[in-house]
């Protein structure tokens, strides 16, 4: 069914906005007033007021407020098997990376990429009776080049192909990372991130320099409809390069190459908007990499929305009018969405050997109505090959007649033919090294019905010998065994350990120090700070309390879940059994023990969720918990540092944890963070988890795009 792509203006907020720009109370319709130029003279028809129509006007709207009214949408739909696109189009410095990436490094700064992320995977973990696969790809158009941004090694064009397979746009030669959680898919944006084109000039510190599209690619298998039905849905998120004018940026040398090659592409963009909107025969969509890219976008299968970033100023008064029009020439395209439901080949290949399985049974049983003795429907073995190829070597020797051959199904006729080949091509062989070869006259050759038998005893005796070398084989070598003095005597090993710790003495002297500062540590608690220490202890106490009974609901949601699996692998089994295997989720006729597994299934979802909202509301209730543990255990820190450095002139080592599990400044500091980050925003978690895992990959740049 054909949809409007769905057109929203975000301003970027500023404390110099132009009187010329003008919001209507609808927060639909933007007025732009512009002043008439007085060098052109008094006869002057320049239009001195424009008026814009879109979906909504975004002022002053937070992170979330824009994923809320432009994404949401969109990705409920991928969810439901639709493919979505969202794009930021705009000038330079306008906040379109802004929108789409945000504040990688601030959780509430976010942009639509990792929220969308984020909305994904908490829609999988409340719909288990799906089974939903997440992959996520990162390409990168650098002065109309490709290159792969989540690659092992960063690879070129050269690798990387737009393709059109029954009618959607592909780039062939991407790596599809496989994501099994938020954390890891959000690492993976961020590692691409980290990998982008970016310069600096007067607009923006951080100009992206090329066109980026990170893709959502999901397989999701429903319960509820046949199993052979599988959709696959993508989500494209693209940052786009801001258009520029060269003499605001006053860009030179490399960065200016890269203008003229963002400008040269989102030229052509605009080209194919214009084709589309106005309906011509050609659509220029191989004009460039990014039209190529995004041609299931602009009037394919795919539900689209673009997000135009403007900087109201009366400095960018023009190219604000330029990205207003764009996006209204945007607004009149529609595009064709439609659900992306294929067969799954593993599911069908199963469905055709049930269905194979039925018809031989059929058969049989209509052999046995009609008298017939038993007769074998299964593909020949070794055996029946053999047997047959002796019945059909004696009919040629007029031994048997033509009734002795089986002809009881279509498969023996066919192997009867066959073995009636075998034994023509055995004879004319032997025929012909006779020729070549007379017999002696005194001797006599085998008779040829004899020679063209098999050699059914050679090859019995070829798998006994077979089975002899396995023997063999199994047997392997005997080397011996260690004898009871190999390892070295403990004397050895003492004074050994006492040779490394003299030649070491420095970090020996370190680590009794380390020692000393720990008992002073644990005097410290006992005598002079006994009463944060205890209610540290007693904070300690509740916060393993929490967690054990934390850990048996995570055992209700994990034994949930499995008895969710082996129940619908018994509907599966027992609808399979009776012949009706379209019975699902209560649908087509069930006797009355599918019912009742059937209602078992239903009350283990049931229990599944419930214990799953448990486990959620616990975590959340067990942050401030941790948190305070925390706090105390900072507090005991630093009120044990200045004691010690009161009475002994030292400092605090790295002594590693105390008894309570302390950890160094370092570690304290970072979980401390955490906590009070967790604290604010509990689903926070895989976010910073991504993080830190970026911290520890190394950046990588493509060959040839080094900056």
């Amino acid at each position: 069914m054909p949809s409007a792509v769905k057109v929203f203006v975000r301003a970027r907020p500023t404390g110099a906005a132009s009187d010329s720009f003008g919001v209507q109370p609808d927060q639909k319709t933007v007025n732009i007033n512009l002043k008439k130029n007085e060098i052109a003279g008094l006869i002057n028809n320049q239009q001195e007021s424009l008026q814009f129509k879109y979906d909504s006007i975004l002022q002053n709207t937070s992170q979330e407020g824009v994923f809320g009214l432009c994404a949401h949408e969109v990705v409920d739909n991928v969810l439901s098997g639709y493919n979505g696109t969202i794009f930021a189009y705009g000038q330079t410095g306008a906040g379109k990376t802004y929108t789409m990436s945000g504040d990688t490094a601030n959780y509430q700064q976010r942009g639509v990429v990792p929220r969308a992320i984020h909305h994904i995977f908490r829609e999988i973990d409340l719909r288990v009776e799906k089974e939903v696969v997440v992959r996520c790809s990162y390409l990168e158009i650098y002065n109309e080049v490709m290159y792969d941004l989540l690659a092992e090694e960063p690879v070129t064009a050269d690798n990387l192909v737009i393709v059109e397979e029954q009618g959607v746009t592909k780039v062939k030669g991407m790596a599809k990372k496989l994501c099994s959680s938020e954390a890891e898919a959000l690492a993976f944006f961020f590692l691409g991130e980290s990998n982008r084109a970016t310069a600096a000039h007067t607009l923006n510190k951080s100009s992206s320099r090329s066109h980026c599209v990170f893709t959502i690619y999901l397989e999701i298998r429903p319960s509820g409809d046949s199993p052979e039905r599988v959709t696959n849905s993508k989500l494209n998120l693209v940052d786009l390069a801001g258009s520029e004018r060269t003499k605001k940026t006053q860009v030179t040398g490399q960065t200016l190459k890269e203008a003229v090659y963002i400008n040269k592409s989102l030229t052509f963009l605009e080209q194919t908007v214009n084709a589309l909107s106005k309906h011509e025969q050609h659509v220029p969509f191989r004009q460039s990499k990014l039209t190529g890219v995004l041609r299931d976008a602009l009037g394919g299968n795919c539900k689209t929305v673009m997000i135009a970033c403007v900087w109201p100023e009366d400095l960018h008064l023009e190219e604000t009018v330029s990205t207003l029009r764009f996006a209204s020439r945007v607004r009149t395209l529609t595009t064709n969405a439609v659900i992306n439901e294929s067969n799954d080949p593993s599911v069908m290949v199963r469905k055709y050997q049930r269905q194979i399985a039925e018809l031989k049974q059929e058969l049989a049983m209509r052999d046995t109505f009609a008298g017939r003795g038993v007769v074998s429907y299964e593909d020949f073995g070794e055996v029946e090959r053999q047997e047959l190829n002796v019945k059909v070597c004696n009919f040629l020797a007029g031994d048997i007649g033509v009734d002795d051959i089986p002809v009881e199904s279509l498969k023996q006729v066919k192997e009867a033919f066959k073995q009636f080949k075998v034994v023509h091509i055995a004879l004319r062989q032997e025929l012909q090294e006779e020729l070549k070869n007379p017999p002696a006259a005194t001797g006599a050759g085998p008779p040829a019905e004899t020679a063209a038998v098999p050699p059914i005893e050679q090859g019995r005796g070829g798998e006994e010998a077979e089975q002899v070398g396995n023997e063999e084989a199994n047997a392997g070598f005997h080397i011996g065994e260690a004898p009871a003095t190999a390892h070295p005597p403990v004397e050895a090993a003492v004074t050994m350990m006492s040779g490394i710790m003299a030649e070491g003495g420095s970090a020996a002297n370190g680590a009794l120090v380390v020692q000393d500062k720990n008992a002073a540590f644990l005097g410290f608690k006992k005598k002079v700070a006994t009463g944060k220490a205890a209610q540290l202890r007693e904070k300690m106490q509740e916060l393993r309390e929490k967690r054990a009974i934390l850990r048996d609901k995570c055992t209700q949601v994990n034994s949930a879940k499995h008895d969710i699996d082996r129940l619908q692998t018994q509907v599966e089994q027992m609808a399979a059994a009776v012949g009706n295997p379209e019975v699902k989720g209560g649908e087509g006729i069930v006797d009355s023990e599918q019912y009742k597994v059937l209602q078992e299934l239903k009350m283990a979802k049931t229990l599944y969720r419930k214990a799953f909202d448990e486990v959620k509301e616990m975590r959340i209730s067990l942050e401030p918990i941790a948190a305070a543990v925390q706090d105390w255990r900072a507090q005991l820190v630093e009120d044990f540092q200045a004691w010690y450095v009161e009475n002994s002139g030292g400092t605090l080592g790295t002594g590693g944890e105390d008894e309570d599990g302390a950890l160094d400044y370092a570690e304290q500091f970072e979980h401390l963070e955490l906590a009070r980050i967790l604290q604010e925003d509990p689903e926070s978690s895989a976010f910073h988890t991504a993080r830190k895992t970026l911290k520890r990959l190394p950046k990588k740049a493509p060959a040839g795009r080094k900056r």
